[in-house]
């Protein structure tokens, strides 16, 4: 009988982790989660960088209409580039950098998240941008082809604010 006290303890214990792990991650953030990095945890597309690595610095705008300005930016493969994005609208607005899974994984998770009082948080390839708010992201273009920003905030991206960085090289 004295056993069973620290028995149920650890068994407790199991089934909390396992309630905790499944609360902390649905599906869909796994699926994000190998689409888009390697298995290093790396992103397949390039890698985030200090901004003292870049090359140059492109400025793109967030506008109320649901577009990006410009709508379109050329990098070369292996240049490391700084986006300056500014909110130049009255509503937030977000910046998320990736391939076409990553955005409509992105978007997905924004969906399930709409009405709760879930926010998205900045990360390495990802920022919120308040009204009149400047900030800056710091990427090593790693593979040619095209990635996206878009937006993700709720019926943004759907209304196309999405633009596309071509890599050539």
């Amino acid at each position: 009988m004295s056993h069973t006290g620290p028995l149920r303890l650890l068994i407790l214990l199991m089934v909390l982790g396992l309630v905790a792990a499944a609360c902390s991650s649905d599906d869909s953030s796994d699926t994000t989660m190998a689409a888009d990095m390697d298995m290093d945890g790396e992103f397949a597309f390039g890698d985030p960088m200090a901004a003292s690595d870049a090359s140059r610095t492109i400025e793109i705008t967030a506008n109320d209409d649901f577009t990006f300005s410009p709508a379109s930016v050329s990098v070369t493969k292996g240049e490391t580039v700084t986006f300056k994005v500014t909110n130049s609208g009255k509503i937030p607005h977000d910046f998320v950098l990736g391939d076409d899974q990553l955005q409509a994984e992105h978007e997905a998770e924004m969906a399930e998240m709409a009405g709760g009082d879930m926010a998205m948080h900045d990360e390495p390839n990802a920022f919120v941008l308040e009204p009149g708010e400047t900030k800056e992201m710091t990427w090593h273009m790693t593979e040619s082809g095209e990635i996206l920003f878009g937006c993700h905030q709720p019926g943004h991206f759907a209304a196309g604010m999405v633009g596309n960085v071509s890599v050539t090289g």
